[in-house]
């Protein structure tokens, strides 16, 4: 409703405001983060960006943007509440009560928000005195309280163990997909360096834990990717910076970025502002007047089956899926991007996506007489050299497969 509310208020770049401004929440309290052991800026924002190349897939006008960016600031919180980190002072404490309507907002924006109540559980045994673990533990029941303040109420406190009860399908989607390529020399670069900073600085058993789990966690699904981030400038922020300060410290260009960011923020933005504004008028582009960029979709292929009346119940990866529900709101998908699906229907796309034996079973059992798929895929090699299946178009970006007549099973089946 948010993103929607930004696009039909402002136009095609609403969605691009909004998504600037929550990058920009996010990139202040990760950087405050780091700023409690070091002011350095220079060093600083070299740590900062080995977390935001995890983050950024996730900035791209989607639900997911919100998750990071709680969960980057109930860190912020949590750690100045347990830790005693610098720069935390008594009002600043007073931010632990912020979680609980946090968190309800957070319910109904993204499937994300379990990990609020979780950090918090997490954190609850680094209080030193006892009327802090008592208060921490208020701010818990508080917030899985707030997670009922949602169209599905209590329903939505089973929500982690039916996701855990149903990962095992999860994983023929492309985002449930274990890193892989530069993901994987990133991840694996972030990883050392946490460990090194683990080992030179030795760190509370919660702090240790909750790195492991989020390296784990993005080793598993590229999906945690950006949540390990957000951890990875905390913990490299906590051990390794404060390691090399005295070292950074005795170089004299390095020394001179010693300064905070509010003292430097009205430098950054009166400098910021004009030359974004200069360089919009100099490319002559206005943001009212921002458009989608849909030359990664398939255009042309969408077009084809619209005007050739192809069959429904089309079969398309869940990464075009969104595209197909924007441009043919009236066809009937075998499977998009909304969720809300049965572990039988998700084990059926994984069973087409990487095709598997059995596959010709799926669809069957479905009904699925249209294929649209990018070339070089299994499943598009796969039927081009099927018989009853048969290809009628084709570009650079997507294939289109439709089932030959004479092998549709037209009888009627139960729903």
């Amino acid at each position: 409703m948010l993103l929607f509310a930004a696009y039909r208020w402002v136009g095609p770049s609403g969605p691009a405001i909004l998504n600037a401004v929550v990058a920009g929440f996010i990139f202040y309290f990760l950087y405050k983060l780091l700023e409690r052991n070091n002011v350095n800026m220079l060093v600083n924002f070299a740590v900062l960006c080995l977390g935001l190349a995890t983050i950024t897939a996730y900035l791209s006008g989607r639900p997911a943007m919100f998750t990071v960016a709680f969960f980057a600031f109930e860190l912020y919180i949590l750690t100045g509440w347990t830790l005693g980190d610098a720069g935390t002072g008594r009002g600043r404490r007073g931010l632990i009560w912020l979680i609980p309507p946090m968190v309800a907002l957070w319910a109904n924006l993204h499937p994300g928000f379990v990990v609020g109540p979780l950090l918090i559980l997490l954190f609850l045994p680094l209080c030193r005195a006892a009327r802090d673990r008592w208060i921490l533990t208020a701010c818990l029941a508080a917030s899985c309280l707030a997670v009922v303040i949602n169209p599905y109420g209590w329903r939505m406190l089973m929500m982690p163990l039916e996701t855990v009860r149903g990962l095992h399908t999860l994983q023929g989607l492309a985002e449930w997909a274990g890193v892989s390529g530069w993901e994987a020399v990133l991840w694996g670069g972030i990883v050392a360096l946490v460990a090194c900073g683990l080992t030179l600085r030795r760190q509370r058993f919660p702090v240790v834990l909750l790195a492991s789990v989020a390296a784990v966690a993005a080793g598993i699904s590229s999906r945690n990717m950006p949540l390990f981030g957000v951890v990875a400038v905390l913990v490299i922020g906590r051990t390794l910076l404060p390691a090399l300060a005295p070292r950074l410290g005795r170089v004299g260009i390095v020394r001179k970025f010693d300064v905070t960011f509010e003292a430097a923020g009205g430098w950054f933005w009166a400098i910021a502002i004009p030359l974004v504004l200069a360089g919009a008028a100099r490319l002559g582009v206005s943001p009212a007047e921002l458009e989608f960029d849909f030359s990664q979709y398939p255009e042309a292929a969408v077009r084809y089956v619209e005007d050739n009346g192809c069959p429904d119940n089309l079969f398309v990866r869940e990464t075009w899926s969104g595209y197909l529900l924007w441009a043919m709101p009236d066809r009937r998908l075998f499977f998009d991007a909304k969720g809300g699906f049965s572990p039988e229907a998700i084990e059926a796309h994984s069973r087409l996506f990487k095709p598997r034996p059995g596959w010709r079973d799926v669809v069957d059992r479905y009904n699925i007489a249209t294929l649209l798929l990018e070339p070089g895929t299994p499943l598009a090699v796969l039927v081009s050299e099927a018989g009853d299946w048969r290809r009628e178009y084709a570009d650079s970006l997507a294939e289109v497969f439709v089932r030959r007549p004479q092998m549709v099973d037209t009888a009627p089946r139960d729903r």
